[in-house]
């Protein structure tokens, strides 16, 4: 049996801010108790939640960059709720816990908890084995992870269960995922104005665009704007997945146009890539700006649009047109095909931008993705293939093209339309590919712009990244100050997300999957390796003081849930969820990706009988003795669930609510724990007869129920 223990002591207790998370039960949060508690449950066979087994270890995970930073505080904090954990064997031939551990060499020093010599401040109920919790980055990305996980990766240190801000994907089929926060994956777009660093492009490149006069482009300006406004574009707030008769047969939508499309595939409109398409809509009093007319008498042929091979639609008779060679005054008389005919002759026949007044209003506007182009090219910055991030957004952009892979673009990641350096000067060795970002890092992008454009070339940079579309996670960017913004000659500039599909990106609208990006974010392991030390440490994250009561840390004096719940929801910003938090409809999003609300609880597989109250396990023996019966849940006394957890309408006794297709809602447990039958409150209302049993979900249960390496 390996026994790859870590010999070193934690140096102190990881310290938490003194605030108590509103949404975060407090509970069991006193002194230490007046006399030493009794040693757990375990020993030679580890039990759920904790598994414990007296054994010190060193537990590792790898894998999200998403998530990174939280389960290292995470992970901290855990680590040092074992400075009140057991009492250490400290020389050979003393008692020790844990019997099938040897007890007489005197290499076990350190190792292996003793039996009976708790003190007054030891913990049972949190990390009482002394756990030491590690994050591994030598392969970052939630795909990475899980292939670590797998073995399908290689990796220099073992791998435990991988962050992951994705659901398990293919690399083994024995992957379980543990979901304990919600997530959104929002645009982000950059309200730059280049014109406050010049108005003119130093290294020529971006001269074609206004001389290089260029104000902020998703702010709605539009060459021939003043650059500090007014605008006569529309601001830019939202990028759909299911618009502009977007179908299975046909991508026609904003997001696969600006992510996925390329210019040579069939069953898919243009790619979109200049950012009139997205803000000269026209309906405002500035007009819609046409470059490209030519102008020959009283005839003006206006450019087709590439998408539709017409006009734009909401140009039509009696509008006024304003142009450089055109008389004030004239309007539109008739439209035929894409020829203009007007009230007035040209003073000149040229090619000009011109200005179409269309109307004020929604119903005069273009859709986004169908306005006119102005010549202002739309960045899009790539990210690592290897992030759940990228992977959520490729499915988000890819949607409506049966099932998301009929057609090339995304259907392996979204990096085919990631931009390169625009400078010809400074396009050389790696700079001379596309650029693609690690997740969650939106400093990056003011950086490619600099190398770029070498200091103190800061109009360029700016305009390189005010013309940017990246993606970000929620919770990073609502936290991470840094992590939102672009910095360009010391000035940051934060990046305002953008509503997908009409929908706001919020903790509510993720908690809900009505984000179309909203995800999960797991802690997934593997049912054929997990050891006992890292289902305990699972559980713990899983359990909002309800299977099990935490107890006091005593280096602040709040309780840990409080603490684990502020770090997850108050630091990094990601609405927790628990083995108390239910189901949620849709489990889906619309970018296709599920998005679980209850993987935090227990599930297992169940035989139920029509009309029958008892139910039994497919693989056969007894229901785990955490799988408490009616009122054995910790917080019993009548305590409120925390509010961020919805609590179960038919469940005032604090009851184990059991979820299957083949039970009644609020179904719960009411007799059984620890023996081969369990008895629910209400019978079965269907038989289960395919063989391997329905799955059932128990709330309030943590979700690792048995692990394979018991005295790891």
């Amino acid at each position: 049996m390996d026994k790859h223990k870590l010999r070193r002591c934690v140096a102190r207790a990881a310290a938490i801010g003194a605030a108590a998370l509103s949404t975060t039960l407090m509970v069991g949060a006193g002194v230490a108790s007046a006399s030493p508690p009794s040693d757990p449950a375990g020993g030679a066979n580890p039990v759920p939640p904790h598994f414990y087994n007296g054994n010190v270890e060193g537990i590792r995970d790898t894998g999200s960059d998403t998530t990174f930073f939280m389960m290292q505080k995470i992970g901290d904090l855990y680590t040092g709720a074992g400075l009140y954990g057991c009492t250490l064997n400290t020389s050979a031939g003393q008692t020790l816990y844990n019997s099938s551990d040897p007890t007489s060499a005197s290499t076990n020093e350190e190792y292996y908890c003793q039996s009976n010599q708790n003190v007054d401040t030891t913990d049972v109920n949190d990390n009482w084995d002394r756990t030491e919790v590690t994050q591994g980055v030598d392969d970052v990305g939630s795909g990475a992870g899980q292939n670590q996980l797998c073995g399908a990766l290689s990796t220099p240190l073992n791998v435990d269960f991988s962050r992951s801000s994705k659901p398990a994907g293919t690399a083994c089929s024995t992957m379980v995922e543990t979901g304990y926060a919600k997530d959104g994956v929002p645009v982000i777009d950059y309200p730059v104005n280049p014109s406050v660093y010049g108005t003119t492009s130093p290294s020529g490149v971006y001269s074609s665009i206004n001389g290089g006069d260029v104000g902020p482009v998703t702010k709605g300006w539009l060459p021939g704007d003043a650059t500090g406004g007014p605008y006569s574009g529309t601001r830019l707030t939202d990028i759909d997945n299911n618009d502009n008769g977007a179908t299975s047969s046909v991508a026609t939508s904003t997001a696969y146009r600006l992510w996925c499309a390329g210019s040579t595939a069939t069953g898919q409109a243009s790619q979109i890539t200049d950012w009139g398409q997205l803000t000269n809509l026209g309906g405002t009093s500035g007009g819609l700006e046409v470059p490209g007319v030519v102008l020959s008498g009283n005839q003006a042929t206006v450019p087709v649009l590439v998408t539709t091979g017409a006009i734009p639609g909401n140009i039509a008779s009696g509008q006024t047109i304003t142009g450089p060679d055109i008389p004030s005054g004239t309007t539109i008389s008739s439209i035929s095909g894409n020829t203009l005919t007007l009230s007035q002759n040209a003073t000149a026949n040229n090619t000009d931008t011109v200005r179409i007044l269309t109307g004020v209003g929604a119903s005069h506007k273009l859709a986004v993705g169908q306005g006119v182009p102005v010549g202002v090219p739309v960045r899009i910055m790539g990210l690592n293939t290897a992030s759940g991030t990228e992977a959520t957004f490729t499915l988000f952009a890819n949607q409506g093209t049966s099932g998301g892979t009929a057609l090339p673009g995304c259907a392996s990641n979204m990096d085919g339309n990631a931009a390169s350096d625009p400078n010809s000067a400074t396009k050389t060795g790696d700079n001379a590919t596309a650029h693609i970002a690690l997740e969650n890092n939106s400093a990056q992008i003011a950086q490619f712009a600099a190398t770029d454009f070498p200091a103190p070339d800061y109009v360029d940079q700016a305009i390189e990244v005010a013309t940017t579309l990246y993606i970000e996670s929620n919770g990073v960017y609502n936290t991470s100050p840094y992590s939102a913004a672009a910095t360009i000659n010391g000035t940051s500039y934060t990046g305002v997300e953008l509503n997908e599909n009409g929908v706001t990106v919020s903790a509510t609208t993720d908690l809900n999957n009505a984000y179309p990006t909203a995800r999960t974010l797991f802690n997934i392991y593997n049912s054929n390796t997990v050891r006992a030390s890292t289902g305990g440490f699972l559980n713990w994250i899983c359990d909002p003081n309800t299977n099990f009561l935490k107890n006091s840390d005593n280096s602040t004096g709040l309780n840990f849930d409080t603490e684990l719940g502020n770090i997850i929801s108050t630091v990094y910003g990601f609405p927790r969820l628990t083995d108390q938090t239910p189901a949620v409809t849709p489990s889906t999003p619309a970018d296709g990706q599920p998005a679980p609300n209850d993987t935090c609880q227990a599930s297992l597989q169940v035989y139920t009988t029509a009309g029958s109250d008892q139910i039994t396990l497919a693989a056969g023996g007894n229901f785990p003795a955490d799988i408490p019966s009616q009122g054995g849940l910790a917080d019993n006394s009548g305590t409120p669930y925390p509010t961020d957890i919805t609590a179960y309408a038919s469940d005032p006794a604090d009851t184990v609510v059991v979820a299957s297709a083949n039970t009644p809602s609020g179904d719960y447990v009411a007799s059984g724990s620890g023996t081969s039958t369990l008895t629910l409150s209400a019978p079965a209302t269907v038989t289960d007869n395919t063989g391997t049993g329905v799955t059932m979900t128990f709330g309030g249960v943590p979700a690792v129920q048995s692990v394979t390496k018991s005295q790891q």
